[in-house]
């Protein structure tokens, strides 16, 4: 069963809903522009202990800067789930397929994209429809982000998400390579905590 993951958009420069006319100008002018996003999950875990009793940690789970052209991005994004049913469903079966089967229980929480491409509010057959952010500033808004979930408690793992899944099976494997809900000082990546914040456990 998916964990009841709620969609919270957090895009660096904005979000806008785009339609048919738009992805058709994109193939036509700037379809091989770089689209760059980061995943991010804010979550909380549950398990119990060697010593029988429950333990509780609250988590925010984040992909590193991931890319692809235009086209393919609103292909992507013009299907039912768009980017963050696609980062969802990578999440399930990978962190929390590897967490489920080693007794923990990841509540639900919220899902968060970072993008560097919004609509230009131009008309979408103009020869620039979309503005682009550079690749520093997704970098900048993740490294921004981490800091805060870190002040608000949270213990940070980063996971990869391969939107094409063509890396699902490695992800999962790296996943499912954590020892039990009590990680492993230097786990392979994914799954490490690279900050540690009020949340964090003992």
């Amino acid at each position: 069963m998916k964990p009841a993951i709620s969609i919270v958009l957090m895009a660096l420069i904005g979000v806008g809903i785009i339609g048919g006319a738009a992805a058709g100008s994109a193939q036509a002018q700037g379809k091989d522009k770089t689209v760059w996003m980061v995943c991010g999950w804010d979550t909380s875990s549950i398990w119990t202990g060697t010593d029988g009793k429950q333990k509780f940690e609250r988590r925010f789970y984040v992909s590193p800067l991931v890319s692809m052209t235009t086209e393919d991005y609103l292909s992507q994004d013009s299907k039912g789930g768009r980017l963050e049913g696609l980062c969802g469903d990578y999440l399930e079966q990978t962190v929390n397929k590897a967490a489920t089967a080693r007794g923990e229980k990841l509540e639900g929480g919220s899902l968060t994209i970072m993008r560097n491409i919004e609509l230009s509010g131009e008309d979408a057959g103009g020869p620039n429809p979309y503005n682009y952010a550079t690749k520093e500033s997704i970098e900048k808004k993740r490294a921004d982000t981490i800091k805060d979930w870190v002040d608000a408690g949270r213990v940070i793992y980063q996971f990869n998400w391969d939107p094409t899944g063509a890396r699902l099976s490695r992800d999962l494997s790296n996943e499912t390579n954590r020892k039990g809900p009590e990680l492993n000082s230097s786990p392979s990546v994914p799954g490490k905590p690279v900050t540690k914040g009020k949340g964090a456990r003992e």
